[in-house]
């Protein structure tokens, strides 16, 4: 009788890695798929917000170059990629109607091969009256 169970298990051995090396594969896609996803959600915000507080500080009345420092410095993990163009960003006296615009932009580079497009421009536009 033992012999006749130990023979009927026989087709059933390497199941499980099978499986595994069906089922690895596809969660590991998802899983770094939302790991990417979530760098471009981040790269995006970080985008949005450099861009509204350097029109924040534009309306302080800092210089054209002051503005992009201060850009940058609130989207540290962007860094150099990030590009700052600022309009009425003069540095003039603060006291007289003004109106200021920020263009926040960078691309975004998607670590995942399979993709449909490698590379995404993010760019944000913000200006104030003040």
């Amino acid at each position: 009788m033992p012999a006749l169970l130990a023979s009927g298990c026989r087709g059933e051995k390497g199941g499980a890695a099978l499986e595994f090396a069906m089922v690895v594969p596809a969660f590991l896609m998802l899983a770094f798929g939302i790991v990417d996803f979530s760098r471009y959600a981040f790269a995006l915000i970080s985008v949005r917000q450099a861009a509204a507080e350097a029109v924040r500080a534009a309306s302080l009345g800092l210089s054209a170059e002051q503005v992009q420092a201060f850009a940058r410095a609130q989207a540290p993990f962007l860094g150099e990629a990030l590009q700052v163009s600022c309009t009425g960003c003069t540095g003039a006296d603060p006291s007289e109607v003004r109106t200021y615009s920020i263009t926040a932009s960078t691309t975004f580079r998607f670590l995942l091969p399979y993709l449909p497009s490698a590379t995404i421009a993010i760019s944000e536009q913000t200006a104030v009256t003040y």
